[in-house]
C-alpha cells in the first residue's frame, strides 16, 4: 500500500471478497522534498487510517538501501552516460516484486494497486487502457504474477475506482496521484534535483550543422524529443541527440523534424515474463517504448544476445536506456532496454 487511492481501494476489494488482507508499506525513500516535507511519513499516515478504516493490520518494510542499490544508484549511472532510464521498471523487477514479494509468505497472495490483469500466470493489459500499467511491469517473471492479484484490472475507468473510494469513504478519494520518479515522488524542477547527485558542466547546444545556437545546464536534464528550451531565432528547439563524449547537445528546429523519428531499435537486458515463449524467429508485435503510448506494430527479431524491433511506421523521439516493450495482443510478452537506434530519415 503507497497510502494512495488505488492500493486503498484494492484492499478494501480483497477484503470485501472474504480475503484476510494485511497492508505492506515500503519505505523506500528517506529525504524531504522541496517544500522540507517528508512524503514517505505522509504517506505512512494515510496507510494507517487507511487499515484502520478498514479494520485490518499493516506494517512498514524499510528498502532505503535496496532502492539506492538496485534502482536509484543505477539511474543515475545511466543520466550521467546519457541515457533515458525507467526507474519506475527497475523498480517493480528489483523492489516489488523482488525484495518485498520475497517476504510474502509462500501460501499467500501478493496484490497491488496496479492497473493490469493476469491469467494463467500472463501478464493482461488492464481494461482501462488510458491507465493500463503493464508497461511497468513487463520484466516481472511468470513464478510472480502467478502469486500476484490485481484488483483494479477490471475497472474500465480511473473515475469508477475514486467514486468507489468516496462510497468507502476513505480519506484518500480526494488525494492527488503520485507522479515523478518512482518513490522519489514529483520535483519542481527534476534537472535540478539530479544535479544534486550528478556532477556534469554545461556545454554547447548545436544544430545538425554544428552550429552553436546556445548552452545546455548539463546533459542528464535533457531528453529526446522535448523542448530544450534554448532561445536562438525564431525556431523551437528541440533535443535530438546528447553527444556525451564531447559534452554536446544537438538540437533541431521544430518538434516534428525528421531527426526525432526512428524505424528501429535493439534492446539489451531482455526479459521474457515466460521464458518458455522466448523468441527465436520472427514475430508481428505490438511494442511501446513509453508508457501510454499507443501500441505500434512492429517486428520483433533476435540478433544474438540482443533483440531488434523494427516499427512498421516511424516512431518519433526513441532514446537509449528507454525500455521497449512488447504484446500479443493484450498479453504482455517482455522488454528489454533500448541499446541502439536506428533513423528512419537518414541524413544524406
Amino acid at each position: 500500500m503507497s497510502g494512495g487511492v488505488d492500493s486503498s481501494v484494492s484492499a478494501a476489494l480483497l477484503k470485501q471478497q472474504g480475503f484476510r488482507v494485511q497492508g505492506i508499506y515500503m519505505r523506500n525513500w528517506d529525504t524531504a522534498d522541496e517544500r522540507g516535507v517528508c512524503t514517505s511519513a505522509e504517506d505512512w499516515e494515510d496507510v494507517q487510517r487507511v487499515c484502520f478504516k478498514l479494520d485490518i493490520p499493516c506494517e512498514q518494510v524499510d528498502f532505503v538501501k535496496e532502492y539506492w542499490t538496485d534502482v536509484f544508484q543505477q539511474t543515475l549511472d545511466d543520466y550521467a552516460a546519457g541515457l533515458t532510464p525507467n526507474p519506475d521498471v527497475m523498480c517493480n523487477q528489483y523492489i516489488k516484486f523482488g525484495s518485498l514479494i520475497s517476504k510474502v509468505p509462500v501460501d499467500a497472495w501478493f496484490a497491488t494497486g496496479h492497473y493490469c490483469r493476469t491469467y494463467d500466470g500472463r501478464l493482461l493489459r488492464g481494461k482501462d487502457r488510458n491507465k493500463d500499467q503493464s508497461y511497468y511491469l513487463s520484466t516481472v517473471p511468470e513464478d510472480a504474477l502467478r502469486r500476484t492479484m490485481f484488483p483494479l484490472g477490471e475497472f474500465e475507468s480511473k473515475t469508477q475506482v475514486k467514486n468507489l473510494a468516496e462510497q468507502l469513504g476513505l480519506h484518500v478519494a480526494a488525494k492527488r496521484e503520485s507522479m515523478g520518479i518512482c518513490f522519489v515522488g514529483q520535483r519542481r524542477r527534476f534537472a535540478d534535483f539530479l544535479a544534486e547527485y550528478i556532477d556534469q558542466p554545461p556545454g554547447p547546444a548545436v544544430d545538425l550543422q554544428g552550429n552553436v545556437i546556445g548552452q545546455h545546464r548539463g546533459l542528464f536534464g535533457y531528453t529526446i524529443g522535448q523542448a530544450s528550451h534554448i532561445c536562438h531565432g525564431p525556431h523551437k528547439w528541440c533535443v535530438a541527440e546528447k553527444d556525451v563524449p564531447n559534452n554536446t547537445l544537438i538540437c533541431v528546429p521544430g518538434s516534428n523534424h525528421p531527426a526525432l523519428f526512428h524505424s528501429a531499435c535493439t534492446a539489451r537486458n531482455w526479459v521474457w515474463i515466460h521464458p518458455s515463449t522466448a523468441l527465436e524467429g520472427e514475430k508481428l508485435v505490438d511494442a511501446q517504448v513509453r508508457y501510454r503510448q499507443s501500441p505500434q506494430k512492429a517486428i520483433l527479431s533476435k540478433q544474438g544476445d540482443r533483440y531488434t524491433v523494427r516499427f512498421l511506421e516511424p516512431v518519433r523521439a526513441m532514446a537509449r536506456g528507454q525500455q521497449v516493450v512488447v504484446w500479443d495482443g493484450d498479453w504482455c510478452l517482455g522488454g528489454g532496454v533500448i541499446d541502439t537506434i536506428e533513423s528512419a530519415f537518414p541524413s544524406p
